[in-house]
C-alpha cells in the first residue's frame, strides 16, 4: 500500500517577531480584532494586506490611534459596509490603496478576496485570515465552509488557507500524514495546550502523535466521537496526524489558555 501524503506545517512562525517578511497574505474580515500583539507581527511578517470590504472599517479604528497600519494595499467586495471616510484615508496614503468594486452576491467578501490574491499569485501563496470565527454562529460556520471551499486541490498547489480568530488559529488538513510544528526552537510559545481535531465534512479516520489523548485508527464524525478539547504534551514539538479525509485542525493561542487558566 503506497504511503499517505506527507505535509509539514509551520504555524507558529506566522505569529513570531521576524525581522524580513514571509511569503503569505495578510486578509482582515469584517469581524471584532482582538490579540493587538498577533495583529502587529502579521502586519510585520505579512508580503500582502488586504481588507475584506468592512474589515477596513476594523483596521480603520486601530491605524487612526496608532499610525501602524495605514499601508494597505487592496479593500475588495460590494463595499456595501466600506464607510467613507475609511475610503478616504486609505486611498489618500502616500502609497493609496486599491478598491476593487466586486457586486456579485452570490458570493461573500470573503471568497473574493482569496480569488483576488490567488489571482495576483498564480504560483500560489497562504492566507492568513484574521476575525475568523467571530461574531454570528452562521458567519463562523461560512467562515469554516470557505477553508474547503478554497482548498480542493489535495496537495495545497495554490496556498494553504489560515483563520486567525482572538482565541485559536484553525485550518484543514489534507487527507494524509501531516507533521504541525507547535514549537520553535528558541522563540517564544505562541500556542496554548488545547487543540481539536474536527471532521466537519465527512467521517474520517485519524490517528494522532504527541496528544495527552492519542488515538489510532479513530472513527470520527460529527455526531459521533470528536477529539476536542485534547493536550499538546509540554515536551511536544510537532503533533502529528494522519487522516484519510480532510479535517479541520485548531489549536488554542497562549493568551486564551493562560487566561482560561487564571
Amino acid at each position: 500500500m503506497a504511503s499517505p501524503q506527507a505535509f509539514e506545517w509551520r504555524p507558529a512562525k506566522l505569529l513570531q517577531d521576524y525581522n524580513a517578511q514571509q511569503d503569505f497574505a495578510l486578509l482582515i474580515l469584517n469581524q471584532p480584532i482582538q490579540q493587538g500583539n498577533n495583529l502587529r507581527r502579521l502586519w510585520k511578517n505579512s508580503a500582502v494586506r488586504v481588507a475584506a470590504d468592512g474589515g477596513a472599517n476594523r483596521l480603520y479604528a486601530l491605524s487612526s490611534f496608532h499610525g501602524k497600519y495605514s499601508n494597505l494595499q487592496l479593500i475588495i467586495g460590494d463595499l456595501d459596509s466600506l464607510d467613507p471616510h475609511v475610503r478616504e484615508f486609505y486611498t489618500s496614503q502616500p502609497v493609496p490603496a486599491n478598491i476593487v468594486h466586486d457586486p456579485d452576491q452570490n458570493s461573500t467578501d470573503f471568497g473574493k478576496a482569496i480569488n483576488w490574491i490567488r489571482k495576483e499569485n498564480p504560483s500560489g501563496i497562504d492566507i492568513v485570515a484574521l476575525g475568523g470565527l467571530g461574531g454570528r454562529v452562521d458567519q463562523g460556520v461560512s467562515q469554516l465552509h470557505h477553508l474547503y471551499r478554497f482548498q480542493t486541490d489535495p496537495k495545497y498547489t495554490t496556498g494553504r488557507v489560515f483563520l486567525l480568530s482572538g482565541s485559536s488559529l484553525t485550518f484543514l488538513l489534507k487527507a494524509g500524514m501531516h507533521n504541525i510544528q507547535v514549537r520553535e526552537d528558541g522563540e517564544e510559545d505562541v500556542f496554548g495546550k488545547h487543540v481539536g481535531i474536527i471532521p466537519l465534512k465527512e467521517p474520517s479516520v485519524i490517528s494522532t502523535k504527541g496528544l495527552e489523548w492519542d488515538v489510532t485508527d479513530w472513527p470520527t464524525e460529527i455526531g459521533g466521537q470528536l477529539s476536542t478539547s485534547n493536550h499538546i504534551l509540554p515536551d511536544t514539538f510537532v503533533v502529528q496526524v494522519k487522516t484519510d479525509k480532510d479535517v479541520l485542525f485548531t489549536i488554542a493561542l497562549k493568551q486564551v489558555d493562560s487566561e482560561e487558566n487564571e
